[in-house]
């Protein structure tokens, strides 16, 4: 039996996600809608973990992560906050998740990748209760 890994594209979803406003301010609300389920069902249907470099900035008690090749992803970020109705950065337990990056409270690297995956993992089922209520 063989498990099939789904590895999210964020580059595609923050692409959605920019749509998806755009759509709006011009008034497309269907389209928007339509795009907006379809980035609902993306960051619903496999694990949630935002692309991070390896390397984290531990600074006295917090930890600061970089996306990936230097990325932000400021649309997707819009999205889910409006979504959870959250100001940005998304504060969610002990991380903040910001276009810049994301900040964990945590004292070593090995900490904070746990408390990363775990808010990540909170951050999804969060999006998973509110499928079905985008308006």
């Amino acid at each position: 039996m063989s498990l099939d890994i789904i590895i999210m594209d964020f580059e595609k979803l923050e692409k959605w996600a920019d749509e998806a406003n755009i759509s709006r301010n011009q008034n497309l609300k269907l389209k928007a809608k339509k795009i907006e389920e379809e980035l609902m069902k993306n960051l619903t249907q496999a694990d949630l973990y935002f692309p991070v470099e390896d390397e984290v900035l531990i600074t006295k008690n917090s930890a600061s992560f970089l996306y990936k090749n230097s990325k932000t992803y400021p649309c997707l970020l819009e999205f889910i906050g409006k979504v959870l109705h959250v100001d940005i950065p998304i504060k969610l337990n002990e991380c903040k998740f910001g276009p810049g990056g994301i900040i964990v409270s945590a004292n070593d690297k090995e900490q904070a990748h746990k408390i990363l995956h775990d808010c990540c993992h909170e951050l999804q089922i969060l999006l998973k209760g509110k499928e079905g209520h985008i308006s």
